[in-house]
């Protein structure tokens, strides 16, 4: 078994389907967790339809997706953990893929490929419109589609969202840095702790979530406040590694200067 954990900030709709996923598409009884960033009473309805199924962590107010995610892990029961934004759909039997490669490779970060409806963008996922929004989502046809394009093939071109790993390596690394305000740096920070720990990244193409897109970034004022902390959020990074990220280059949410196991700074 595994560990799912999920963070999630006034995001009902799109957690409705993302838990319905998590549950229906499992092959076994995994544990799912839900970092529940500052609840609304729309979330409230979805986390009760759900609650046999899930464990639901309060972090009360809004304290960020680092926090939100570190706490998920703390509270993991199994060694693997699977690290998934609310924004994503699960596609059949993700967990034995992930327990599959985890165990066949067990240093390593490993992202699942992901369909978006748009593209193709800075990390050639596949395109396919089968809907930009929960409601206009065409569930069945996701499934059918996805289990088409499946193919046994690991590339290297992995450190991006969503992934799995074991717990220890994460712990090892600190987590997530709860000091950065925004939700692309601390990402580069983290994998590249764990680039610096040897461990190497991968992706694999034998099951793809579908990821709507990136809801905390695009919706308006919430969009705004996290661009704007991008300015000291790079000088964070700056002053902790001697290099500052170029943050909007070809659209891209990743720092360049340095290639490292897939990761480019």
């Amino acid at each position: 078994m595994i560990t799912i954990i999920i963070p999630t900030y006034r995001n009902p709709e799109y957690l409705d389907i993302c838990l319905k996923s998590a549950i229906e598409q499992q092959s076994m009884k995994n544990e799912i967790i839900v970092a529940v960033d500052g609840f609304i009473e729309e979330s409230q309805l979805v986390l009760d339809k759900y609650k046999n199924d899930i464990q639901i962590l309060d972090l009360g107010e809004n304290q960020g997706m680092q926090m939100a995610l570190n706490l998920g892990v703390m509270n993991a029961t199994n060694e693997i953990i699977f690290i998934v934004n609310d924004d994503n759909v699960f596609c059949k039997n993700y967990d034995l893929t992930i327990s599959k490669e985890i165990k066949n490779y067990p240093k390593t970060v490993l992202t699942l490929n992901q369909i978006e409806p748009t593209g193709p963008g800075i990390f050639n996922f596949p395109v396919n419109n089968l809907g930009r929004n929960p409601k206009e989502f065409k569930y069945d046809e996701f499934i059918k589609y996805e289990q088409s394009i499946n193919k046994d093939e690991l590339t290297t071109d992995g450190g991006i969202f969503p992934f799995a790993m074991h717990k220890k390596y994460y712990m090892a690394a600190g987590g997530f840095d709860t000091m950065y305000q925004s939700p692309f740096i601390c990402d580069w920070d983290f994998f590249l702790k764990l680039d610096l720990m040897g461990l190497g990244f991968v992706r694999t193409h034998n099951s793809h979530l579908y990821h709507f897109g990136s809801t905390a970034t695009k919706n308006g004022n919430e969009g705004d406040k996290f661009k704007a902390t991008e300015g000291p959020a790079a000088e964070m990074f700056k002053y902790k590694w001697g290099m500052i990220p170029n943050l909007y280059e070809n659209n891209s949410h990743r720092p360049k200067g340095v290639r490292i196991k897939g990761i480019i700074f």
